[in-house]
């Protein structure tokens, strides 16, 4: 099987690198740089993307938006003057669903498949081969490219025949991302700003209930002092604002998505356009008044420990509620809960409570932890915020949504309960 891959930057790049020693691999992008770096590695550099198309079987795209990847396809001199019937085209770009249809229908007149194979993960897990990689489209088509996905990496999740639903997957799993690195970072600037060090609160909270892909990932990150990823905020935004457009078009309310993708509106008008995830970081900091880098501890190990449960049951009320929110925008749309949740878990989206949701959901299990002591952990959340002068935007609107819910349900009731608010927003049922 010969491949093309268009696209070779941060991610791109980064992915063609587990094809080169396995496959016949001819690339294309607009910067002479990238593409002798992968020509150096043993791929094959094409002249044009009609070489591309008629030399190639399969034609991987990994550009920064849909409106680049129908230029690569359709414009002058495009892929599709020269593939011919029964080639396939494997978009890896984070698009937009409904254009990701329109194309794939487009190439279907002329006897071209079309896969859009989205990931999430970062550049390091591409860098790494622990990427993960959603795929929709004609599944004899995806058997056909599997020895290719294989090679980039294992986790590898169908996401349904209808081309356009794995970037719409992605599209979720993106904002569900930014909800969590926002409150993440919220929490721990305040608990940093009270006196804990950043190292051992991360490792707290990676520990227990409010352990996500941030804790996971960006704390320690921000402990080394070394960069999480070079993503563009840009495109983030992108994503985040084609998350909320579906969640409208789903009639589903989506107040911590909205709140993230202002988040990161702000840092591009202040940084520039050029912003990168790091940027949240620092202007996290900016907002908060703290510096991670310059933290000391000044609270005793009885302290941490009580500031670590309270700031971790704040976090896992945020990786609850974000959950359902994201949750329901999938399921309006048909998909199915399990094999999304599974991409979510696998990815940049992960959080312990998710996983917990996803159980209670499917086996009606009741969680043992109450409405009431969340509600309890908030409000001291907001007490310290404002004691020690941080701005807690994302934590002070999930104190207002849990508190109508202890109001409706009872301080007595379990954290799965608040399915039930989820459901009544988005006039549909989430449990099985």
């Amino acid at each position: 099987m010969k491949i093309g891959y268009v696209g070779l930057g941060a991610m791109g790049g980064a992915l063609v690198r587990w094809l080169i020693p396995n496959h016949q691999v001819m690339v294309f992008d607009l910067n002479p740089t990238l593409v002798a770096s992968c020509v150096e590695a043993g791929a094959t550099a094409a002249s044009s993307l009609t070489e591309m198309a008629t030399a190639c079987d399969v034609v991987f795209l990994c550009l920064p938006r849909s409106a680049n990847v129908e230029q690569a396809l359709f414009g002058p001199n495009g892929l599709a003057e020269s593939l011919s019937p029964g080639k396939i085209v494997v978009d890896q770009t984070s698009g937009l669903a409904p254009d990701t249809r329109a194309f794939a229908a487009r190439l279907a007149k002329s006897g071209i498949v079309m896969l859009d194979a989205p990931v999430a993960g970062g550049v390091p897990a591409a860098v790494g081969g622990t990427i993960t990689i959603m795929v929709s489209g004609p599944k004899e088509a995806m058997d056909t490219v599997m020895p290719a996905f294989r090679n980039m990496t294992a986790k590898i999740y169908y996401a349904s025949a209808q081309v356009g639903d794995a970037q719409a997957v992605k599209t979720l799993n993106n904002m569900m991302n930014m909800v969590l690195r926002s409150t993440t970072l919220e929490l721990a600037a305040l608990a940093v700003k009270h006196g804990a060090r950043l190292d051992t609160l991360q490792a707290a909270l990676l520990a227990g209930v409010g352990g996500n892909f941030t804790t996971r990932t960006v704390l320690p990150a921000i402990v080394a002092k070394r960069s999480v990823g070079d993503f563009r905020l840009s495109l983030m935004l992108k994503d985040n604002n084609q998350a909320l457009a579906l969640g409208t078009a789903c009639n589903v309310p989506m107040p911590l998505s909205a709140l993230a993708r202002a988040m990161v509106q702000q840092n591009i008008h202040i940084v520039g356009q050029n912003a990168g995830l790091d940027e949240v970081n620092s202007f996290m900091e900016q907002a908060c008044g703290v510096r991670f880098a310059e933290a000391t501890n000044t609270l005793d190990e009885v302290q941490t420990q009580a500031l670590a449960e309270t700031i971790g049951t704040a976090l896992a009320a945020c990786n609850r509620a974000i959950a359902y929110e994201i949750l329901s925008v999938a399921a309006s749309l048909g998909m199915n809960l399990r094999a999304f949740a599974d991409i979510l878990n696998n990815g940049s989206a992960w959080s312990r409570e998710c996983e917990t949701v996803l159980t209670e959901l499917e086996t009606g299990t009741p969680c043992p932890r109450t409405i009431g002591d969340t509600v309890t952990a908030l409000r001291a959340v907001e007490d310290l915020a404002v004691a020690n002068g941080v701005t807690i935007v994302m934590t002070g609107v999930l104190r207002g949504m849990w508190e109508t819910a202890c109001k409706a349900l009872g301080a007595d009731a379990g954290l799965d309960r608040l399915v039930t608010v989820y459901e009544a927003a988005a006039g549909l049922s989430l449990r099985a």
